[in-house]
């Protein structure tokens, strides 16, 4: 899936996924497990500061990020998503637009923050060095993508018990998934080696780093998810400060 398709997806079933974003029954992995993990790196930091969502979808966190003081810009390939976005929070700017290649200007941001969106692209390259180029010096990229263990493990029943193994974990392989009512979204799987050696050779040092667990209490919403995620993590979650 190209970024063209994922683009034309996300126009199909915009309003339908910005609905089913609203309903937290209906995402423990947003709710329980991205969302507390990434806000915890941000919550604190974001007062007074230029801050960017990159991949904003319907600006479910950029209104998040406002509330916590921060000047706000989104960006998305959706112009469905977008125009909810800036329907439901007119005081923020919301741009249609792609990671890898932006109509900002040279450090023009603080902070650039993106949720779930960069195991969509194939190559992380371009949009790594792309925010590289919009942040000021020592400004902060923050983002949050499905963890290298995920596309990679494979559960089995060994004599009655589930049992996961790792597979394929070095292949830049993409996996196919459908999300109700019936999206089908392309992830590319991305090892840690490739993630954090691309963030360097793109200027940027780990500052923090976090396996998502799911929050407290959560289980109460889904215990299948729940221990799921105490076994292997879904979701990975990095704080790198540009250096070069």
């Amino acid at each position: 899936m190209t970024l063209k398709e994922t683009k034309n997806t996300y126009d199909k079933f915009g309003k339908v996924y910005h609905k089913k974003r609203h309903n937290p029954k209906e995402n423990f992995y947003n709710e329980y497990l991205e969302m507390p993990a990434i806000s915890s790196l941000l919550k604190n930091i974001v007062k007074k500061k230029k801050v960017l969502d990159l991949g904003c979808g319907s600006g479910i966190f950029s209104k998040k990020l406002r509330s916590w003081g921060a000047k706000v810009t989104g960006i998305d390939l959706s112009k469905t998503l977008i125009n909810i976005a800036q329907k439901e929070n007119p005081e923020i700017n919301f741009f249609v637009g792609n990671a890898e290649k932006t109509k900002f200007k040279n450090k023009e941001f603080d902070i650039v923050v993106s949720g779930l969106m960069l195991h969509y692209l194939k190559n992380l390259k371009k949009s790594f060095l792309e925010v590289s180029r919009i942040l000021k010096n020592d400004g902060l990229f923050v983002f949050s993508m499905n963890h290298p263990v995920r596309e990679a493990v494979e559960g089995k029943i060994v004599k009655n018990k589930k049992v996961y193994f790792l597979k394929d974990y070095f292949k830049n392989k993409r996996t196919e998934w459908t999300m109700p009512p019936g999206i089908t979204v392309v992830n590319y799987h991305h090892t840690f080696e490739e993630i954090v050696n691309t963030l360097n050779d793109a200027g940027f040092v780990v500052e923090r780093l976090i396996e998502a667990k799911p929050v407290k209490g959560s289980e109460k919403y889904s215990k299948k998810d729940f221990e799921l995620n105490m076994e292997y993590p879904s979701f990975l979650v990095i704080k790198a400060k540009k250096i070069k």
